[in-house]
C-alpha cells in the first residue's frame, strides 16, 4: 500500500478538483483515481481540522487549505465489489443482515466496496451504522442501524450484554457429546467469557453450540484453541485444522428486546453447520 498525505495548499493557490490534485501527486491514470475514489480509498480533512470523511468523488472541488488521504492498494482495488446483501429482519430503526464469510464488516481506508455497511448504505440509499462486528471469516447475522438513535440504543444493549448471540462451530478434536463449559482465559487482559455444548461428534471433529458474555478480538476462536480445541478452517489459529473450505463459525441467531416496541425480538438462520 502507497499513502499520500496531501496538504492542497503546497501544489494550488486556488479551488481544485480533487482529481487534480491525486494526479499532480501521484501521476496515477484518472481512471484509475476515480475508480479509488468511488471504492472509498480518498479521505479529505476541511480546512486541515475536524472530522475526516470519504470524498467518492474525483470532480469533487478541493479548497487550499483542506488536506486529503489517499490510501492506494491495488490488491484491495481489485477485489469483486459487493453486489447484493440478505435482509432477514427490517423495521425503520435497524435491519439484521447475513453477512458472508470471507465480506468485511465495514471498510477500511484503502477501501469499503467489499464491505457489508457499504451495500446496504447503496441499497437503503442513506448512512447506516456499525453496531457490532463479526471476524472476516465468519458468517452470520449482523445488526446495522439505520438511525443515529437507533446506533445509540442498540450499541448499548450489547454493552449491557442484553442481546444475546449464538454461534455454531466445528473444531477438530472429538469432545463428549452434552458436555457444557464455561471458558473464562482473559484476553489482551480483560475479562472474556465463552460458553459452549457440545452437539455432535464424528471423523475426529465436533460440533458446538456456542454464547458469549463479552467481546474480545476473536474471542470464540482464541478460546477454543487455548483449550485444545481449534474451529476447523482456521486461518490464523490452531494446528492440523486447516482446509479448503473455510473458517467453520456461524453466527446462528440473535435475540433480544426491541427499544422503540419492547417486543421480544428473534432471529436464526435456518442453515446450520455440519460436520
Amino acid at each position: 500500500m502507497r499513502s499520500f498525505n496531501i496538504n492542497v495548499s503546497k501544489y494550488f493557490t486556488a479551488k481544485i478538483k480533487l482529481g487534480e490534485v491525486l494526479h499532480k501527486v501521484t501521476s496515477l491514470d484518472p481512471s484509475i483515481l476515480s475508480d479509488a475514489a468511488q471504492k472509498g480509498a480518498v479521505w479529505i480533512q476541511k480546512g486541515g481540522k475536524g472530522k475526516i470523511l470519504k470524498l467518492r468523488s474525483t470532480d469533487a472541488i478541493v479548497d487550499p487549505d483542506d488536506k486529503v488521504n489517499f490510501y492506494y492498494d491495488p490488491r484491495v482495488l481489485s477485489y469483486p465489489e459487493l453486489t447484493n446483501a440478505e435482509c432477514v429482519l427490517e423495521t425503520q430503526d435497524y435491519g439484521i443482515w447475513i453477512k458472508p464469510a470471507g465480506v468485511l464488516p465495514q471498510g477500511t481506508q484503502t477501501g469499503d466496496h467489499t464491505a457489508l455497511l457499504r451495500i446496504i448504505e447503496k441499497l437503503k440509499k442513506k448512512e447506516v451504522y456499525l453496531i457490532h462486528r463479526l471476524d472476516r471469516e465468519t458468517e452470520g447475522l449482523m445488526v446495522v442501524g439505520y438511525t443515529s438513535d437507533a446506533a445509540s440504543r442498540l450499541s448499548d444493549l450489547f454493552a449491557k450484554n442484553k442481546i444475546i448471540k449464538t454461534y455454531q462451530a466445528i473444531v477438530k478434536g472429538e469432545l463428549e457429546r452434552g458436555l457444557r463449559k464455561t471458558i473464562t482465559d482473559s484476553l489482551d487482559g480483560k475479562e472474556a467469557i465463552t460458553h459452549f455444548e457440545v452437539l455432535e461428534n464424528a471423523n475426529g471433529k465436533s460440533l458446538l453450540e456456542i454464547r458469549i458474555d463479552t467481546g474480545r478480538l476473536h474471542q470464540i476462536r482464541r478460546h477454543l484453541d487455548g483449550i485444545g480445541y481449534p474451529i476447523m478452517g482456521d486461518p490464523k489459529y490452531g494446528k492440523g485444522n486447516k482446509n479448503r473450505e473455510g473458517l467453520k463459525l456461524l453466527a446462528k441467531s440473535l435475540a433480544f428486546k426491541d427499544p422503540w416496541t419492547g417486543q421480544k425480538v428473534e432471529v436464526a438462520l435456518g442453515s446450520q453447520l455440519v460436520i
